[in-house]
């Protein structure tokens, strides 16, 4: 039965403690797989991605004498160089194989601190084929004005999560494998890359 719009805004007054762990566990664990997929869509995104890459860029220096004057002497010729570059045609490939790869994070560590009212009660627990169990298990509940009110708790009534993002380099598995054959010689010659 889908829960209507008041039952939503209700306040949770009490959960089983496990269930509040494994919640905020799976809450980071759904975060780490929503980066992964982003990564893993970048990197989709630039292998279709088509640029123009200039792949070399020719230097050739040559002599240029210059005439330097000295005051009260006659002018000197000073051996100087003249560098003229000169960039290739444009060569169109994708972003991928002009080397952008994108980041990948990884949540290296997580500290949750949760401040909250636990007690410990007998449960019957009833599985889903209809067995039962009875068991001691833990209930937490967060502390809030009524709760200070009504028993005189007192506890700090805040939760807090840090989590710890790290970039990692890419899967090598995911990262392509550069074949490169160079013709141009007598014999053709490969370089392969990972």
């Amino acid at each position: 039965m889908p829960a209507t719009f008041s039952q939503v805004g209700n306040e949770l007054v009490e959960a089983n403690f496990g269930e509040i762990l494994r919640s905020i566990a799976q809450g980071i664990a759904d975060g780490q797989r929503a980066l992964d997929m982003s990564s893993i869509q970048t990197m989709i995104t630039l292998s279709k991605t088509f640029i123009d890459v200039i792949p070399e860029i020719s230097e050739v220096v040559t002599p240029e004498p210059v005439i330097v004057p000295i005051s009260g002497q006659p002018s000197i010729e000073v051996t100087g160089a003249r560098v003229t570059s000169t960039a290739s045609d444009p060569v169109q490939m994708t972003a991928l194989q002009a080397g952008l790869l994108p980041s990948f994070y990884q949540f290296t560590e997580a500290v949750i601190e949760l401040k909250m009212s636990v007690s410990l009660r007998e449960a019957t627990q009833t599985e889903t084929d209809g067995t039962q169990s009875t068991g001691i298990f833990a209930f937490g509940s967060h502390v809030n004005f009524r709760t200070q009110n009504t028993y005189s708790y007192s506890v700090d009534a805040s939760s807090s999560v840090t989590a710890t993002l790290k970039p990692v380099p890419a899967n090598v598995r995911l990262t392509p494998q550069v074949i490169t054959v160079n013709a141009l010689g007598k014999t053709p010659s490969i370089t392969i890359t990972s």
